[in-house]
């Protein structure tokens, strides 16, 4: 420290010695002011003169190609939602004399609507009404809705009947905005397929570009209806492109509205003239950009204009001091402190060395960590989190939900195997339970021969206790279909498949680096886990492969398909504990009750009156 003094000291009495004619700095100031001024002079000059032009000429290039580029994403979801309606119907009469019409029908309703997310129905004259569940939910009566607006308006039948595609705006019919309805014939059948497009609002109005979509009469289809946006000025209000639609012909047009102002106007047809898209863009906000982008060059170039003298003055110091706090780091370092904290001063090759420099301090920092703490943890996230620093010492309290699973009859099996072959199938097996952890954001706490402990919300939590017990219970399931490849796997190639049960529980747990000075393990403790593990051994008795406690369930009842077990005496517990087999997730394909679910897995239902638990342990008896 005192060389340190002694060297600044020095270069302080230097710095006072040094007398010149033409400072750098005044010489400096003197080039950058000018080199301002004509800069500024310049650009300014650039902008008025030469970019005005041309920013008109590629604000209308560009509203030629916004106005094609929304058209034919209209036209595109417009054409898909019919050419898949239309083969709906005709598959419709391909099937309407089987006998199991009405599933058939259902089903391809259901297919159509999963192609085309937006149709909210489906009404024909020969085959009737068909409505997502959704929509029937939130407009209570739509069938008889429609048939009245039908009614009272006859001259779109008969303009369908006539071969002509007509679309509507039946938003103020259902009340639900931005719903549009095609009417078409097919096969000399009236249809209409209604839809939502407020999925293309976003692509019709962006910043000052506007494009409305209208039809073939003049009624507006897709439109902006927040009056504060129109007044704001971010979009022109519809009455321009009223007024266009009555006295302008041809596809370019410039409107003058009352205000003075001109927008440029370009018009698409879609789909045969059945609708148009019109963009708008306003060349007042042409030249806005290009006023604006003026004066922030005059603003900017006169604020490093008067900047300029101060960063010269004191530009010798940004090259000192710089050094000097490198030296003292790397001091620091030397003596073992890797804590280092520059910052850069400056912009230049100095600012760029500061910036490795404590890049590099940061990684010898990492490596000191990692060294320190590899050996201590097996788990990636759990090793990360203690390099990191985020893992404290000592034991935590946790609501944590913990998962065991154990292969059926392993050790019978393992014995007509050879150690490769033990090896290869457990490396096999758990590779692919352990993704299903890693994927739900679980961490393994351990294998336990061929068995796989694992907990969610201890070191790493989903963000709530449900959302970590809903984790868990899906990382089970997701083992199901895994273990179902896997045996696929084993079959192929001559071998047994296997069977697995899963025991899940959740609760308060002690979370914590457990073991000696020298060898450390993040594990988690308690009677949640206790009762985690004999809740996975009730799998066989029961005959299913995914068990939870109640205290799981009821976290995630809201989100699977499970069915109560008889209750579970488990020792130093007065009152039976409740069980349930997890069936399925609500909403997936697959098993919705035990029996599915076990005549999918391919296990025999149980007699539960005979089951013989442990009597010498004594973990768990079969409730009455």
């Amino acid at each position: 420290m005192k060389k340190d003094k002694e060297i600044k000291k020095m270069d302080k009495s230097l710095k006072k010695h040094i007398k010149v004619r033409h400072p750098i700095g005044a010489k400096l100031g003197a080039i950058f002011s000018l080199l301002v001024i004509l800069v500024l002079g310049i650009t300014v000059a650039l902008v008025y003169v030469l970019f005005a032009n041309d920013q008109r000429v590629n604000a209308k290039s560009n509203t030629i190609s916004l106005n094609e580029t929304t058209a034919n994403a209209v036209q595109l979801q417009l054409q898909n939602i019919q050419g898949n309606t239309n083969n709906y119907l005709n598959v419709l009469y391909v099937i309407k004399d089987d006998n199991h019409y009405e599933e058939e029908a259902s089903y391809f309703f259901d297919e159509l609507c999963s192609a085309n997310s937006d149709i909210l129905f489906v009404y024909s004259k020969t085959f009737g009404y068909k409505a997502t569940p959704l929509f029937s939910e939130a407009v209570p009566g739509a069938q008889k809705i429609f048939e009245a607006w039908l009614s009272s308006n006859r001259n779109v039948e008969n303009r369908v009947k006539s071969g002509i595609v007509v679309v509507k705006d039946l938003s103020t019919s259902f009340g639900i905005p931005y719903t549009l309805g095609t009417m078409f014939k097919n096969n000399n059948d009236f249809v209409c397929v209604a839809y939502n497009v407020e999925s293309l609002k976003e692509t019709c109005f962006k910043n000052s570009n506007a494009t409305y979509i209208v039809n073939s009469e003049g009624e507006p289809l897709i439109y902006e209806d927040n009056q504060t946006v129109i007044d704001a000025g971010l979009v022109p209000s519809f009455d321009i492109v009223d007024e266009i639609l009555k006295y302008s012909t041809g596809n370019e047009y410039i409107y003058k509205d009352t205000q003075n102002n001109n927008w440029i106007y370009i018009r698409m047809n879609i789909l045969d003239d059945t609708c148009s898209a019109i963009t708008l863009t306003s060349e007042s906000s042409i030249l806005k950009a290009i006023n604006l982008t003026a004066l922030r060059i005059i603003a900017i170039t006169v604020a490093v204009f008067f900047l300029a003298i101060l960063i010269i003055r004191f530009f010798s110091r940004s090259l000192t001091n710089p050094i000097e706090d490198l030296v003292a780091a790397t001091n620091s370092i030397d003596r073992g402190n890797y804590n280092i904290h520059l910052r850069p001063r400056t912009k230049d090759e100095i600012g760029y060395l500061t910036d490795r420099f404590t890049n590099m301090a940061g990684g010898l920092a990492e490596r000191n960590r990692l060294m320190t703490t590899f050996t201590k943890f097996v788990n990636k996230d759990i090793a990360e989190k203690a390099a990191n620093g985020q893992l404290t010492l000592g034991g935590e309290d946790k609501n944590a939900t913990v998962f065991f699973s154990d292969i059926r009859s392993f050790t019978a099996m393992s014995e007509k195997m050879t150690a490769p072959q033990v090896v290869e199938f457990l490396n096999d097996y758990f590779t692919r339970m352990v993704d299903c952890v890693n994927r739900t954001n679980g961490i393994v706490d351990k294998f336990i021969g061929d068995a796989v402990m694992a907990v969610w919300g201890a070191a790493t939590t989903n963000g709530s206790p449900e959302e970590d017990a809903w984790a868990a219970v899906k990382a089970a399931l997701m083992m199901r279909i895994a273990l179902y490849h896997f045996n696929e796997n084993q079959i192929a190639h001559g071998r047994n498949p296997i069977k697995i049960g899963c025991g899940i529980n959740s609760g308060p747990i002690v979370a914590g680096q457990i073991g000696s000075e020298d060898h450390m393990n993040y594990t988690v403790i308690g009677d949640t886990v206790n009762l985690a593990s004999r809740t996975e051994a009730l799998n066989k008795p029961f005959a299913t492969d995914i068990l939870i406690t109640e205290n799981t369930y009821l976290l995630v009842k809201d989100k699977i398909i499970a069915e109560e077990m008889p209750g579970v005496h488990v020792k130093g517990k007065t009152d039976p504990i409740k069980m349930y087999a997890v069936v399925n997730a609500k909403g997936i394909k697959g098993p919705k009750d035990i029996h599915k679910l076990r005549e999918f897995l391919g296990w025999d239902e149980p007699e539960l009156d005979k089951v013989n638990t442990d009597e010498e342990e004594k973990k768990y008896k079969i409730g009455k």
